[in-house]
């Protein structure tokens, strides 16, 4: 088996190969993505939708409809809980939403692009087989790092056409091809954006482009073919040959570059997004617990160890302000009428374990110190806070 005769399939290989480096150093995320819940899980659920999205109005309203019930082990809460009904969100959550879906919409794109360019086969999908609608593309583009989708699109769209235009010629027994490869093979070796690199002349000038430099051969030689129309089968031969051969393959692999690279880009924005819109989530979740529990209460714990009572008075102060006469609860969670304190000492923590009642004018529950003690807790609202 020699090189010249198998070039093709050398190339398949080392695409397989390449791809294979190229997704595992350039995004490690995937290799756990299944198991990592968010934001992944959130696209196999929701591609349909997210992949109609064509305008930032469309992408807030998809995402508060998704969010009125907390999905299984995601830190999404109720819309009673941290996502209003009307969408007055801080400009900064409008865009990191908007950043979360487009992100996703572009790694889905370049996952799907990459599944196919990966795959050992000449020809590939069309591209209006594989891209949604336009204004979908339009306005996910719009968003600057993820604007890399637009030449791999166009790059693909050439790659689709001519792969599909493209029809084998059988090369005649002689030893003129393997001249004729080795000229274009050294003269022209560039594979990376330089102007006079194949790639470049493909995305600039396209397939005609490249028919035209493979005439440069015949041009530059004595060959029969030059001056005889017998011949010209003969160069269209090899040019198909050596596009089928050498270049295809090696446009693929440079779209295949691009695109992992854009889907591990995408991916991380994604990622990205969605732990600031947690983060937030999380702090409204504080803020909505610590301004219903806000006010002055009297409290009754009744330490089980010794079976003794003590009476205090505990002041829950509003979110954006601290008691500096006493400790705060290092976390608050309500969830309905459950409330869940965790109050953090130099020697310990406790945990508490509550439930509000009559119009939120009681607590009453249990508490757990990590200590020893433990026992139960009877609250009663003395003050509310001023608004």
């Amino acid at each position: 088996m020699t090189w010249r005769g198998n070039r093709n399939t050398w190339l398949i290989l080392w695409l397989f190969g390449a791809h294979i480096f190229i997704f595992s150093s350039l995004s490690p995320a995937f290799a756990t993505q299944e198991s990592t819940g968010f934001p992944w899980s959130f696209l196999k659920d929701h591609r349909t939708q997210i992949l109609q999205l064509a305008s930032d109005d469309e992408a807030l309203t998809f995402f508060r409809s998704t969010t009125t019930i907390e999905p299984k082990g995601s830190r999404i809460y109720k819309k009673s809980q941290s996502v209003p009904t009307q969408l007055n969100l801080p400009a900064e959550i409008i865009e990191a939403i908007i950043s979360y879906l487009k992100s996703l919409a572009v790694s889905n794109h370049a996952q799907l692009f990459r599944e196919i360019l990966v795959k050992p086969t000449t020809g590939i999908p069309p591209l209006s087989d594989v891209i949604p609608g336009e204004a979908h593309l339009q306005w996910i583009m719009t968003h600057s790092t993820l604007q890399g989708l637009k030449p791999i699109i166009d790059g693909y769209r050439q790659v689709s056409a001519w792969s599909h235009m493209t029809t084998s010629h059988p090369i005649p027994p002689d030893e003129e091809f393997a001249k004729f490869a080795s000229y274009y093979d050294q003269t022209y070796q560039d594979w990376d954006e330089s102007p006079q690199s194949w790639t470049s002349l493909f995305t600039r000038h396209g397939q005609k482009g490249i028919e035209d430099r493979l005439l440069e051969y015949w041009k530059t030689t004595n060959h029969p073919a030059t001056t005889h129309q017998p011949f010209l089968p003969v160069q269209d031969a090899y040019t198909q040959h050596y596009i089928e051969t050498r270049l295809l393959p090696m446009f693929r692999m440079t779209l295949l570059t691009k695109t992992s690279e854009l889907e591990a880009t995408a991916y991380g924005k994604s990622w990205e997004a969605w732990q600031k819109i947690q983060q937030w989530q999380q702090q409204e979740q504080i803020n909505s617990a610590s301004t219903r529990l806000c006010g002055t209460w009297r409290w009754v714990v009744h330490n089980h160890q010794n079976h003794g009572d003590r009476k205090m008075t505990v002041t829950f102060s509003p979110p954006d302000q601290s008691s500096p006469s006493q400790i705060a609860p290092s976390a608050i969670e309500i969830h309905g009428d459950t409330v869940y304190l965790k109050w953090t000492f130099p020697q310990g923590v406790q945990e508490d374990s509550l439930l509000l009642s009559n119009n939120d004018s009681h607590l009453e529950g249990t508490f757990k110190n990590s200590l020893g003690p433990h026992g139960s807790i009877s609250g009663k609202r003395l003050s509310t806070c001023q608004p």
